[in-house]
């Protein structure tokens, strides 16, 4: 088993991928206020899980995550956007909130980059910087794209309020 693949970075996994499918399987119901905190939380394990890339001792790993991080940022851009637009946002029964439809798209994503990334390192751990580098490059492409979804429904929630 490679070395980023130990009890703690298992269970940032685990933990992860169980808040996305739990708040991604049912309709959410939440405030502007709240709106922000799961992504917040998503971005905290995501980065907690690339500093951990970035502690070994890899020879090139920094400028390859470097670069597959930037590379899904703009792959998840464009995905992110068009996963807001299609997501149903209505307004709540109470002012100030609102419910966003569940999506199976972001379950998928995110299940995805995390599988391959797993896989990856637990079976190929020396496989080499730019292949360990590209799994990170997938996990950044996942969180941009939830990131700029929830910006995208965001807008759309100020939209209806502003309407309604």
């Amino acid at each position: 088993m490679s070395s980023q693949l130990n009890p703690t970075t298992i269970a940032v996994y685990l933990i992860a991928l169980a808040l996305v499918v739990y708040r991604n399987s049912r309709p959410q119901r939440m405030t502007a206020g709240r709106f922000w905190i799961f992504p917040l939380i998503v971005l905290v394990l995501t980065v907690l899980m690339m500093a951990s890339t970035l502690a070994t001792s890899i020879p090139g790993i920094a400028l390859d995550g470097g670069i597959a991080a930037v590379i899904g940022l703009l792959l998840g851009i464009p995905l992110g956007v068009a996963r807001g637009h299609h997501s149903q946002v209505r307004l709540g029964d109470t002012p100030g909130s609102f419910v966003v439809d569940p999506s199976i798209i972001v379950m998928l994503i995110w299940f995805g980059a995390f599988v391959l990334r797993f896989a990856v390192r637990m079976y190929m751990p020396n496989a080499g910087a730019p292949a360990l580098a590209a799994t990170d490059g997938l996990i950044v492409f996942a969180v941009t794209s939830v990131l700029t979804a929830r910006v995208v429904i965001f807008r759309k929630y100020r939209r209806l309020a502003a309407t309604a």
